[in-house]
């Protein structure tokens, strides 16, 4: 111990530039002396820069050293490194000095190691606690199978994914839908506006025409499939018929309703009765000027079939036009259609203009003493029950009870006999008007609107005129392809027929190769697999809507209530049901009545009127229920695909959307709720106006409720639209049309994210089978694949993309179509329902990250 006191001392200087040599001598020395001398710090350093320091402070040092854990320098090597890292383990005081001990460089650089590595560690326990959960769907497989293949190549052939859906919307949707239209078959022949509807249209009466021509040959007269290729066949030779044949069938006509005064006879005014002729108009040909006969249901329990009057029809579409500059395209073309006509007819030119101008100012007559009458009363009467005792009064110069005898002859009409008044000031001004004209305007107005349904299947120099007039309102288009015009009429005059060939083919396929698609889809074929997703997503959306009625505040609590009582009532019916097919001669008694065996064409247009009068009077007697499910179908003059029976108030759904390439249910739910399933709201948003109707009738006397559908801002449609002008007078049709698409695409998003939460829970959807996980399995909606060309779209950017796609539009070349389409088809262009849905519902934008616009709509559930 007294060697260690005596041993050598460094001078003052920088550990780091001691002498090699030095320390080298040093380590010898005290490897001899058989002990260890502790590292000496910077601090100790400067200890020793004193040279006249006390010699008391040298030796306490040296003690302090000796007593010291004995620690080899790091710079050293050998075993005390190992010593040195057990030294910075001890706890303590111990740990901190042999810290300090190190030299200023090694001890930064430890400490910013530490330092680091802490860091790196809180980062990566951040990271494991808040990584986010992979998105499904990029987990998911890619669907290989050739209707997913084909959901993508209808979505990819109309958009350009290149383009950004923030800022260039349409083309992200519809970029190439244009070039699509150009390409196509149907290139100028659709009239105004090629769109979504349109597309579809048309691809269904291809795959109907080509339906038609493979129906077998029957030797049986009165079997559907010859009663269907006949009517196919006989409308495809109507360019047989020329116009000398057709100058006899309209004269035919003419004397049918005892005449024209046009055609010069001198006593016909003086003989002529305007009720005779008014009634033979309604009843050979289902034409009603002045006022309209229909079957609808009452708003009051039970909410059985009754006779409706309505207004009657007009020449022009909309009463728009009657009030707008003459010199407009539309109102030249139709004043030109009817001086064309009575040339035809043999009449001079002076006297056939002078007819057209009567025409049409009568007729604008009519229009603007009905809008008098709606504008001036503040409470309207609508949707009134009246006896025909009490009618008698209310329009005693129209012939009401003597067309409904006629109409109706096996039914039991008398004075007790109610009927339903839509307007009864309308009614009651109608009647006026009749009285306050003179026998010619009647007659002329009688005469033509019998003649201007029968032009169009007349020979070509009278269809030619139609086509004229259609180009006016329309745009110049190409003339349809005949097999596409009789392709419509098969379909509209014979939906039941059509549906029940095709339905019953479509199960003979399914049973012929049920046993391999029982193997490969676990007991589901198309058929049933289509019917098994409609349900599920039908029933999803239904208690959507009655969420999204819940949460309205505009309406009243009392109507809530009413409105999902209906709702939660309500049924559904897909396709025709199988106790129709299963029994041979069900449609052989429908159809019992309809003879097509006529000579000329147009005879048909009183065979089918005489058959939907006879369909029309079944409704007045009692009904079994799939009587009515069949009526509900098949009863509108153009049947739609998804229908609302309020008599039995229940949803149905045709199956002939399974036979275009609309719907399946292997595509995409996405894409599915998209389509058919913004379908499905929309008429289930238009029975809510019959719900409120019926709620406004059931408590007249205790409340009376404002909610009107139709009510809807103008600024709302037009918010983003250069030319709101042409916008400012809608009908309230047009308006509820629109309030029904925003809100249909609104609730249908919403109805997307809590199926697939369903799916993803195993939870079961409210309404719908039991069975649910194991359905869910079976139509494999648990596997969410993904579709090639769109894998990267999540389910919300695939409806986003699909949805907007049903908006796709383009008008024909030389005609804006846009601006007058509300007041031609009731409804608003597609490019204004595109720029709406996208700046008022949230979910479209949201769902590509986009901006959401500031404005909205009211009232849109």
């Amino acid at each position: 111990m007294s060697m260690n006191q005596q041993k050598f001392r460094p001078s003052i200087a920088s550990i780091d530039e001691v002498d090699d040599r030095n320390l080298k001598m040093d380590d010898a020395k005290q490897q001899i002396e058989g002990s260890e001398t502790a590292p000496l710090t910077t601090n100790q350093l400067k200890f020793n820069v004193d040279k006249t320091a006390a010699a008391k402070d040298m030796e306490a040092q040296n003690d302090r050293h000796d007593n010291e854990s004995q620690v080899e320098t790091p710079i050293s090597g050998g075993t005390g490194s190992v010593n040195g890292i057990r030294a910075f383990l001890i706890p303590g005081r111990l740990s901190i000095d042999a810290l300090m001990r190190l030299s200023r460089k090694r001890r930064i650089l430890y400490i910013t190691t530490a330092c680091l590595c802490a860091v790196l560690l809180i980062i990566i326990i951040m990271m494991i606690a808040f990584w986010p959960e992979v998105p499904f769907y990029l987990k998911a497989e890619l669907c290989l199978e050739k209707e997913c293949v084909e959901a993508s190549r209808q979505i990819l052939l109309w958009s350009n994914t290149t383009k950004s859906p923030c800022h260039e919307t349409y083309e992200w949707a519809c970029g190439n839908f244009d070039r699509e239209y150009a390409e196509n078959d149907y290139y100028v022949i659709k009239k105004g506006e090629w769109n979504y509807k349109t597309f579809n249209e048309y691809q269904e009466l291809n795959e109907l025409n080509r339906f038609i021509s493979m129906l077998p040959a029957s030797t049986v007269s009165y079997s559907v499939e010859s009663m269907v290729s006949s009517l196919y066949r006989s409308c495809r030779e109507i360019d047989s018929l020329d116009k000398s044949q057709s100058d006899l069938l309209l004269k035919k006509a003419i004397q049918s309703v005892e005449g024209w005064q046009a055609l010069r006879d001198s006593k016909i005014l003086q003989f002529w009765d305007y009720k005779k002729a008014l009634i033979h108009l309604q009843t050979a040909y289902g034409i009603f000027p002045y006022y309209k006969v229909s079957i609808e249901n009452r708003f009051s329990k039970p909410h059985d079939y009754i006779i409706a009057l309505d207004e009657g029809e007009i020449g022009l579409p909309d009463k728009y036009f009657y009030n707008i500059d003459q010199n407009d395209e539309i109102v030249r073309g139709y004043i030109l259609l009817l001086r064309d006509f009575a040339i035809n007819m043999g009449i001079v030119s002076q006297q056939a203009e002078l007819f057209a101008d009567e025409i049409f100012n009568y007729e604008k007559r009519i229009v603007n003493r009905l809008d008098i009458v709606k504008t001036s009363a503040s409470e309207r009467n609508y949707n009134e029950i009246k006896t025909l005792a009490e009618m008698k009064s209310i329009a005693p110069s129209l012939p009401i009870m003597e067309t409904l005898q006629a109409l109706f002859p096996n039914t039991k009409i008398n004075d007790d006999t109610e009927v339903l008044i839509k307007d009864v000031e309308v009614i009651n001004e109608l009647s006026t008007i009749v009285s306050s004209s003179d026998r010619k305007s009647i007659n002329n107005f009688i005469i033509w609107s019998m003649v201007r349904q029968l032009l169009s299947h007349l020979s070509k120099e009278y269809r030619n005129l139609v086509e004229t007039f259609d180009h006016a309102v329309y745009g110049h288009t190409a003339t349809y392809p005949r097999w596409m015009v009789c392709a419509k009429v098969v379909k509209d005059w014979l939906p039941f027929a059509v549906d029940t060939l095709k339905q019953t083919h479509e199960d003979q396929l399914a049973k012929k190769f049920l046993p391999s698609h029982m193997r490969k889809n676990k007991g589901l074929n198309k058929t049933s697999g289509n019917d098994e997703f409609l349900k599920l997503m039908y029933y999803s959306l239904r208690n959507q809507l009655e969420q999204s009625v819940n949460e309205a505040n505009w309406i009243d609590r009392d109507m809530k209530r009413f409105i999902n009582e209906k709702l939660t009532t309500m049924r559904l019916q897909i396709g025709i049901p199988e106790e129709v097919l299963a029994n041979k001669s069900y449609i052989k008694d429908y159809y019992n009545e309809l003879l097509l065996n006529n000579l000329y064409f147009v005879d048909h247009l009183q065979s089918i009127w005489s058959f939907r009068k006879a369909r029309m009077e079944e409704k007045l007697k009692a009904l079994t229920i799939i009587d009515t499910i069949i009526s509900e179908m098949y009863a509108a003059e153009e049947p739609p695909t998804v229908a609302y029976s309020n008599m039995l108030n229940m949803l149905v759904i045709s199956r002939s959307i399974s036979s275009s390439h609309y719907y399946d249910y292997r595509y995409p739910v996405a894409v599915n709720f998209a389509r058919i399933g913004s379908d499905i709201l929309e008429v289930l948003m238009d029975a809510i106006s019959t719900f409120v109707e019926q709620f406004k009738v059931d408590n007249r006397y205790e409340m009376q409720s404002n909610l009107d559908m139709a009510k809807v801002d103008i600024e709302c449609i037009t918010a983003d639209e250069d030319d709101k002008e042409d916008l400012q007078e809608l009908s309230s049709h047009s308006l509820k049309s629109f309030h029904i698409t925003l809100s249909a695409a609104k609730i249908t998003a919403k109805a997307l994210s809590s199926f697939l939460t369903a799916i993803d829970e195993a939870s079961p959807i409210v309404g719908a089978s039991f069975d649910q996980v194991h359905t869910y399995e079976s139509l494999k909606l648990t596997e969410r694949l993904r579709i090639p060309g769109l894998r990267s779209f999540n389910e919300n950017e695939l409806f986003t993309l699909a949805y907007m796609q049903k908006h796709c539009s383009t008008s024909i070349a030389d005609k804006d179509y846009a601006k007058i389409k509300p007041h031609v088809e009731q409804q608003l262009a597609e490019r204004y329902l595109f720029n709406a849905t996208w700046n008022h519902i949230q979910y479209l934008p949201l769902s590509s990250s986009c901006h959401v616009p500031p404005v909205r709509c009211s009232n849109i559930l």
